[in-house]
């Protein structure tokens, strides 16, 4: 192979890497016990259930990468959804529902249940301290005539540490939560996902008040901090598999 054609094909394949960039993959099975949301994670089922696989750190600096793992399962009435998170140093400010709790040691569930529609999506962003900014985003409306609150789900959650007290060292915290189906209508058409359904899927990671990071499942293809990418989203596929 001549050196010119040789540099051109090696353009064309990294170019063709990036336009058609694979974005990650779950398979969310289904529950075999009752699900008890309260932050404890100790069903069976979870135990068994697959994890999404080391968050990842776009925009990083400098500073801990504390990791997040995250879970789903499902039945024919919640998608249930938990994040155990390492955290040496716990923060929580916002202790009303819809303040801006992403300020705070925080996870964050965006979610599309209708492909079709692109650019709209659902949104959870849960501090430590399991209180939540709860909206609907339609960016096809424009971003503040979309945005309106939507109904609260289960939460459990418990802290390995102490909130808010940075002299000693914290172990982490867990956010367990079951959000129903037929609460959310608008963008799904059918209330309740069926085995082979397909949702668009972004989780991200907030990292407080001390050793701010921002870490995602799906990484946003921005130069700076940027979790509202729908475009950007991971793929989650809803399988008739039991979990164990």
């Amino acid at each position: 192979m001549k050196p010119a054609f040789a540099a051109v094909f090696i353009l064309v394949i990294c170019f063709s890497t990036v336009l058609f960039a694979e974005y990650p993959e779950y398979v969310v099975r289904q529950t075999t016990q009752k699900i008890v949301i309260d932050g404890k994670l100790d069903e069976a089922d979870w135990e068994a259930a697959q994890s999404f696989g080391d968050f990842k750190f776009p925009w990083w600096k400098e500073g801990a990468k504390e990791q997040t793992e995250a879970k789903m399962l499902w039945d024919d009435t919640f998608l249930y959804v938990s994040f155990r998170c390492d955290d040496k140093h716990i923060w929580a400010d916002h202790y009303d529902i819809n303040s801006s709790t992403c300020l705070d040691d925080c996870a964050e569930i965006f979610w599309n249940p209708n492909p079709a529609e692109s650019m709209n999506f659902y949104q959870f962003e849960i501090n430590c301290i399991g209180n939540i900014l709860s909206l609907y985003y339609n960016f096809e409306k424009g971003t503040k005539s979309g945005l309106h609150t939507i109904m609260v789900p289960h939460i459990g959650q418990t802290i390995q540490g102490t909130v808010n007290n940075d002299d000693d060292t914290d172990k982490g915290w867990v956010v367990e939560t079951a959000i129903r189906f037929s609460d959310y209508p608008e963008l799904s058409k059918k209330p309740v996902p069926t085995a082979g359904s397909i949702w668009h899927l972004g989780l991200h990671r907030c990292g407080g008040k001390t050793n701010q990071q921002y870490s995602q499942w799906s990484p946003s293809q921005t130069p700076h901090p940027n979790f509202h990418r729908p475009q950007d989203f991971g793929k989650i596929l809803f399988s008739a598999e039991k979990v164990r």
